[in-house]
């Protein structure tokens, strides 16, 4: 039998495992752990992150890619209210505040410059190495929203309304905005590339923002290829120049910029939502850049067959994902995004133990599973 770690490096590198790798992180809402990990309220609130990980170890995850835990029971979203949301309105009342706050920020190379990079990595090599030692054989793969490439969710700080329009109205300026991000994101970059051969990591991590709703792009795919993506292509070049693998994570409808985003170096997809068209067979017939296969993470979806169907459906499901994307990427089972509260715990424990106990196909001799 594999070890975890073999299991993973396994699939990364399109081989054929003993079995699926599994993949955790994502279930978040403290009943969910608590029952996983069969220990009481009581027990749970004297060490939540003991029982975040060993509820993903009696799933029989191979690795996590966060340790989440809620601050207090029930707050699955982890103290935000609505008045917290919508903060960016005392700061940056108008679309002038908000141009005003990126025509402030540095050039590309004062940023570079003014960027703590021992900090940065000091406090990246804490975080890996704790998270592993708690961890166990369980390997840690090491989550990156958004570091190593410039970020694009603004919403938050600016709102939406203020911040699409500014990305319309004022292109050039966000173009600058973004390579000034995008100086850092760079060194961000190279500094993973050291940790990750200094620890003798699983090459693999989870990146990516929200730009698509279930409509599609939040702005026009040709705004992106102008201001955005050029800019994320430069950050990921170290990475990709390294071998680690970038998986973007893709909510809604992400169709259009499917060629546009692997083209920036990534090496695959996370998050599908099939109920806004996407086509998982259809996604893994891509190659990145480099003409390799793509490295996809898929799973049921949380909002439909994980929340409200039985587990019968639930299983069926990850059938049908193993059968059409095992033999085409490589691939790891992980849910489209975390379990909502409220999801029957045994659509969790059937959604990891179908998918352990997939075997290979027969009549296949370097890949494909079946139930």
């Amino acid at each position: 039998m594999m070890t975890p770690r073999e299991r993973l490096l396994a699939t990364l590198n399109f081989q054929r495992p003993d079995r699926i790798a599994l993949l955790g992180g994502w279930v978040i809402d403290d009943g969910h752990q608590q029952a996983i990990a069969c220990c009481t309220e009581e027990a749970y609130w004297e060490n939540p992150a003991r029982w975040a990980i060993e509820a993903h170890r009696a799933l029989g995850c191979d690795s996590m890619i966060a340790i989440i835990t809620p601050p207090s029971p029930g707050d699955y979203r982890q103290g935000l209210t609505k008045a917290e949301f919508e903060g960016y309105k005392d700061k940056y009342p108008t679309l002038e505040h908000v141009v005003a706050y990126v025509r402030s920020q540095p050039s590309p190379e004062v940023a570079a410059k003014n960027f703590d990079a021992d900090a940065w990595r000091d406090k990246l090599v804490s975080g890996i190495v704790n998270a592993q030692r708690w961890l166990g054989d369980m390997v840690y793969l090491p989550t990156l929203w958004e570091e190593v490439h410039p970020r694009f969710e603004w919403y938050p700080e600016f709102g939406y309304e203020h911040y699409l329009v500014l990305l319309h109205r004022y292109p050039e300026l966000a173009n600058r905005f973004f390579e000034s991000l995008a100086a850092v994101s760079r060194k961000k970059s190279e500094i993973v590339v050291e940790v990750y051969h200094a620890l003798d990591l699983v090459p693999m991590t989870l990146i990516g923002t929200d730009i698509c709703g279930g409509g599609g792009p939040v702005v026009s795919p040709k705004l992106l290829r102008e201001c955005y993506f050029p800019h994320v292509r430069s950050s990921l070049a170290p990475l990709r120049d390294a071998g680690i693998k970038t998986v973007w994570h893709s909510d809604g409808d992400f169709r259009p910029l499917v060629d546009d985003i692997l083209a920036c170096g990534v090496s695959g997809f996370q998050g599908f939502q099939e109920e806004f068209g996407v086509d998982i067979a259809d996604l893994a017939r891509h190659r990145t850049a480099d003409g390799e296969r793509l490295v996809l993470w898929a799973g049921p979806s949380v909002s439909a067959v994980l929340a409200f169907g039985t587990p019968d459906e639930v299983c069926r499901d990850v059938r049908r994902i193993i059968e059409t994307l095992a033999d085409e990427c490589a691939l790891f089972i992980l849910p489209a995004n975390n379990f909502l509260p409220g999801s029957p715990v045994e659509n969790v424990l059937t959604m990891y133990r179908c998918a352990a106990t997939a075997r290979p196909r027969a009549t296949t001799e370097d890949g494909g599973y079946r139930s």
